[in-house]
């Protein structure tokens, strides 16, 4: 509602515009040229073939990931909504990452997002930026500024919107109330474990960190020498994985 969608395809009319050798509504604009424009934005499915909105949202999220260019322009908006929380978060932050880290194809990208645990990023990759749009408020009453400034922003106004599409007052006040739970919660789990215990990009995660039986056969697997060991006792060796296994 404060703009953030109208701002990426605003960006995509922009640069279209331009390199086509139109004017574009500004005084000044340094735009480069760019070869293609990438847009993953809103949500709809493909009854035909089956597909839900999520899996409309990810083919297309691949197609431009496996289509990028050095001179590309990226509009992702509010990627991973479609499917529970951990998981659109997990997915959001990871494409990010897999952004930032090309080495050949560095494309220029916005990516809009409700998911404000990736205002993290900025303080683990050097080039990611984070902007919002800005709202003000006034008691239990929000102005949109239609303005864009630096930073992150710490909560949604979802409940708020609500209220002004005319939602039952008996609706927006229990979910504000649920809401106010929930983040009591969620801080309360923070103060325990701090939310920057996600792994880095580069971490390796082991298969035998788990399951007790996986780490008895990392043990058996350990003791053997290769370079002596015969193909019989090799066999023999693997029967013993098998059983281990079997338990």
């Amino acid at each position: 509602m404060a703009g953030k969608s109208a701002l990426l395809r605003q960006t995509a009319l922009i640069v279209l515009m331009g390199q086509i050798g139109c004017y574009v509504p500004a005084e000044h604009a340094l735009i480069g040229i760019t070869d293609k424009i990438f847009t993953r934005v809103g949500a709809s499915d493909n009854l035909s073939r089956g597909e839900s909105t999520f899996m409309v949202e990810m083919t297309e999220t691949a197609s431009i990931l496996n289509n990028l260019s050095d001179r590309s322009l990226v509009l992702m908006d509010e990627i991973g909504r479609g499917t529970s929380t951990y998981d659109g978060v997990s997915i959001a932050w990871s494409i990010v990452e897999y952004l930032h880290n090309q080495k050949e194809y560095k494309a220029k990208t916005l990516f809009a997002t409700h998911y404000h645990e990736l205002n993290q990023l900025a303080e683990d990759l050097p080039r990611v930026k984070n902007f919002n749009v800005s709202v003000k408020e006034i008691g239990d009453k929000i102005i949109f500024m239609r303005t864009l400034k630096e930073g992150g922003s710490e909560h949604s106004f979802g409940i708020h919107v609500a209220q002004l599409a005319g939602m039952p007052n008996k609706i927006v006040l229990r979910a504000n109330e649920i809401l106010h739970f929930l983040e009591k919660e969620k801080h309360k789990n923070e103060s325990k474990r701090k939310f920057d215990a996600v792994p880095k990009a580069s971490a390796q995660i082991s298969l035998f960190e788990t399951d007790p039986k996986m780490k008895e056969v990392q043990e058996m697997l350990g003791k053997i020498d290769i370079n002596t060991i015969s193909p019989v006792e090799a066999l023999l060796k693997l029967n013993e994985v098998l059983n281990v296994l079997k338990k």
